[in-house]
C-alpha cells in the first residue's frame, strides 16, 4: 500500500514566494505545524493509502479527466484560515482565476475515480494552498491579526499545465513527496 494523492504543483517563484510569508506568519509564534514551500501543491485528491496495482488505473482515470483540458490560468490572492479566522484550524493562501475550470476537473476526477472505490469528497472544492495545521492556542490571536493585514496578499497569475500523481511518505521530518505519474494538459 502507497499513500497517495492527486494535485497540481506551484511554480518556483511562489515558492519563494510563500516562503517570505510564511516566516513572517512563524514569528508570531504561533502554535503551528508549517508546510514546507517546496512541499505546496493544489490538492485535487486525496487517495489515501492504496494498492500499487491500482496505480495504473487511477493514472488512465486522470488521463482521461485531463484529456482535452486547455492550461488553467491561476493566482495566489489572499490568505485565511478553514473554517475561518475566528476558530482558525488550518491556514492557507487563496487559489483565483480560471477556479471554475479547475473545479471541472477536479469533479471529473471524482467521477472517474469513483468506479475504483474511492469516494467523493463530502466538501465543496475550495482551491487553496495549505500554509500549516494549528496545534494549540499559543500565539492564535497574533496570528489571526497578521493573517488579517496579509488579507491582500497576491502573486502573479500562472499556468496550470499538468496533473501529477503524488506518493506521500510520512517521515519525522514531514512528509515527502514524490511525483509517480504527471499527466499534461493541452496547450490550446
Amino acid at each position: 500500500m502507497i499513500r497517495t494523492f492527486i494535485a497540481i504543483r506551484i511554480p518556483s517563484e511562489y515558492r519563494e514566494a510563500i516562503g517570505k510569508l510564511l516566516e513572517e506568519l512563524k514569528s508570531t509564534g504561533a502554535a503551528v505545524r508549517w508546510v514546507k514551500p517546496e512541499s505546496m501543491h493544489i490538492t485535487l485528491k486525496f487517495l489515501g493509502n492504496v494498492k500499487e496495482e491500482l496505480i495504473p488505473e487511477i493514472s488512465k482515470g486522470i488521463s482521461q479527466a485531463v484529456k482535452n483540458r486547455k492550461f488553467i490560468e491561476l493566482r495566489a490572492k489572499g490568505c485565511g484560515a478553514f473554517p475561518g479566522l475566528n476558530n482558525p484550524r488550518v491556514v492557507w493562501v487563496g487559489i483565483h482565476g480560471e477556479v471554475d475550470l479547475l473545479g471541472e476537473l477536479q469533479a471529473d476526477l471524482e467521477k472517474r475515480l469513483m468506479p475504483l472505490g474511492f469516494a467523493p469528497e463530502k466538501r465543496p472544492f475550495r482551491a487553496h494552498l495549505t500554509l500549516g495545521r494549528l496545534k494549540g492556542n499559543r500565539g492564535k490571536t497574533k496570528l489571526v491579526s497578521l493573517l488579517r493585514e496579509k488579507s491582500r496578499f497576491e502573486l502573479e497569475p500562472f499556468k496550470v499545465k499538468e496533473v501529477i500523481l503524488y506518493r506521500s511518505d510520512l517521515k519525522p521530518t514531514g512528509a515527502e513527496y514524490t511525483a509517480l505519474e504527471t499527466i499534461p494538459l493541452s496547450p490550446g
